[in-house]
């Protein structure tokens, strides 16, 4: 079977690395979910440059309505995408759909297990 060549870089493995570790601490010192969101996107701006001029509200508006009424796995899921929509729309957008699914297993595998968020 052939699999066109992957266009994750370890630039964005870094990435991910650095925003899933970023939403994790605030996770653990309590901070509500959308803060953690919030507070991800903004504590790496210094850090992945193509993030500078986001703005991290805007990005989060679709969330919001959403957020109230999801359970604890909903809210784990979405943070996966969000992840993985940043990764996609404005890290690398030369991610392929299969290359963006491969980005969401690595995102499950480093944010937080879902029983660490029921703490």
């Amino acid at each position: 079977m052939y699999r066109a060549k992957s266009t994750i870089r370890e630039a964005d493995k870094k990435a991910v690395r650095l925003l899933c570790s970023s939403f994790n601490e605030s996770l653990r010192t309590g901070k509500e979910y959308k803060v953690a969101l919030i507070k991800m996107i903004e504590s790496q701006k210094q850090f992945i440059p193509q993030l500078k001029g986001l703005d991290s509200n805007a990005v989060l508006a679709s969330y919001n309505a959403q957020i109230v009424v999801s359970l604890p796995q909903e809210l784990r899921n979405r943070a996966i995408k969000l992840i993985a929509y940043l990764m996609q729309k404005h890290i690398n957008p030369k991610l392929s759909d299969s290359d963006k699914f491969f980005m969401e297993v690595f995102i499950d595998e480093q944010l937080l297990q879902l029983k660490e968020w029921l703490k």
